[in-house]
């Protein structure tokens, strides 16, 4: 297959979530999530600082065409784009733009640095690390521990390129099944902690959510700081707003006993991402730079020391820069 990878109004910097709309949000009160329900809940992207919706090959059964360029309508008024997910790709709609999917399926030292070398031999894809027949990234990558979800959310957003959340990794969800069943990928979105607190129409759908999921719902999210969902939001608005993500290149990464580090470079100053993978404490030490290093955005627990060595906690990620002169 062939794809169109010409100038597109997708830009680099651009962030795609793949939404799941039998499991997102029921909106006719019928007990099921439905594209009405995406639709009632676009304030939701919107503020979590996505550019588009990607809706899967089961949304779109028996549906005709008309009906898309209704809902592409809705979605251009809140400022965001449609794109139809096909085999391995996703299809902007009504443009028609093809963008192969490159999502990373082996967690492993090997698998995560050959996908890191995939992207920064650059060429126009779309990355991800979860989908819809994979376990969730936080039972796949980190072997259940919550926590691993804000490293993993930090590398898709220094990405350069557009990238693409699967629906709930915003939220950190763990997978509610056994790995190789990929229905614990498609569990109800946790909207609130218990079913009583929803609305009476949406009451039905909330009692189906994986009860591992029910102490991470986005009504509590919401009011946490530091939750994965804010944290989310907080990349997402500092990647619309980098150059490097939107013009830059990967120069340089690396992994070693799960510490995982990359260098963005372009015409702006350079910036180096830095991830804990595990989760005990490690040390990163940075190249010696005339005027030091600053830090541009840190997660979780992360410090520098005057040595010029990062400090990250279990867990933890920090983008740094050289300082610039005053």
């Amino acid at each position: 297959m062939t794809f169109d990878t010409r100038s597109s109004s997708l830009p680099r910097n651009a962030t795609l979530y793949r939404v799941d709309s039998a499991h997102f949000f029921d909106g006719d009160g019928d007990g099921r999530g439905d594209l009405a329900g995406v639709l009632l809940q676009l304030d939701y992207f919107t503020r979590l600082g996505v550019d588009g919706l990607v809706l899967t090959r089961h949304d779109r059964r028996g549906l005709a065409e008309g009906y898309w360029q209704a809902i592409a309508d809705r979605l251009q008024q809140a400022g965001l784009s449609l794109w139809l997910e096909e085999y391995r790709h996703y299809r902007s709609w009504p443009q028609g733009q093809i963008l192969p999917l490159c999502t990373l399926v082996d967690h492993g030292p090997v698998g995560l640095t050959h996908w890191l070398e995939k992207r920064a031999q650059g060429g126009a894809a779309i990355w991800a690390t979860g989908g819809q027949d994979l376990a969730r990234v936080v039972s796949r990558c980190g072997g259940g521990d919550l926590k691993v979800a804000l490293p993993y959310l930090a590398l898709l957003a220094c990405l350069p390129g557009p990238v693409s959340l699967w629906q709930g990794e915003e939220l950190g969800l763990p997978h509610a099944a056994e790995p190789g069943d990929t229905r614990g990928n498609r569990s109800p979105l946790p909207w609130v902690e218990y079913p009583e607190q929803s609305p009476v129409a949406q009451q039905p759908m909330q009692r189906r959510v994986a009860t591992e999921h029910r102490a991470m719902a986005v009504s509590r999210q919401e009011q946490e700081p530091d939750s994965p969902l804010n944290q989310c939001r907080r990349l997402l608005q500092w990647r619309r707003r980098q150059p490097l993500v939107a013009n830059g290149r990967i120069d340089v990464t690396g992994l070693h006993d799960g510490l995982l580090w990359v260098r963005l470079v372009g015409e702006q100053p350079s910036l180096t991402v830095v991830l804990n993978l595990l989760p005990y404490r490690q040390h990163h030490h940075l190249p010696p730079q005339t005027r030091g290093w600053q830090a541009e955005l840190t997660l979780g627990q992360a410090e520098m020391s005057d040595d010029h060595t990062l400090n990250l906690g279990g867990f933890a990620a920090a983008i740094v820069r050289p300082k610039e002169q005053e």
